[in-house]
């Protein structure tokens, strides 16, 4: 029971990267069927949770919508396989795993701030004000995936801290 409770913890990180690769396709479903509930509504669940990590790495330069996916895919199937062989390759998981962690709360603090553009960003928040009337971005969804993520951190530390008494 313990081992699979640590499994599931693990494959936090893999549900960040899955859950981004999903906006990608939904953003491609969005573009070739614009009229699909389906669409719409996908798009708009986890666009607070995946908005920023998501044009963060659609900026860089030479990744493209499907290299952008490929990553991600590539990601979440690297941390399947580091989810179940915890002990093989502990500091290629907590990287992995801090990655995620990192991607995850970027998407949850920009999803608090709610502006049309980026000219504001220079400010800090004090200084700009909040002139919006629209109530802050809240996503049940990426609330749960952060826990989850930071759990899979907290497994990662534990793990290399174990080993260093090990030693």
């Amino acid at each position: 029971m313990r081992a699979s409770v640590l499994i599931f913890l693990r494959l936090g990180p893999c549900g960040a990267y899955a859950l981004a690769a999903a906006f990608l396709a939904s953003m491609v479903l969005l573009a070739y069927y614009p009229a699909s509930e389906f669409s719409w509504w996908l798009y708009m669940t986890i666009l607070p949770v995946m908005r920023e990590p998501e044009f963060i790495l659609l900026a860089v330069p030479g990744v493209g919508l499907w290299s952008a996916a490929v990553i991600l895919v590539l990601a979440a199937l690297l941390g399947t396989l580091l989810a179940i062989r915890p002990d093989r390759y502990p500091r290629t998981r907590f990287i992995h795993a801090h990655v995620a962690l990192i991607a995850t709360a970027l998407g949850m603090v920009r999803a608090a701030i709610a502006q049309a553009g980026v000219a504001g960003l220079s400010l800090p928040q004090v200084l700009r004000g909040d002139w919006s009337f629209l109530p802050p971005a809240y996503s049940p969804l990426g609330s749960a995936l952060f826990v989850l993520v930071l759990a899979a951190c907290v497994c990662c530390h534990f793990a290399i801290i174990r080993r260093i008494r090990v030693r």
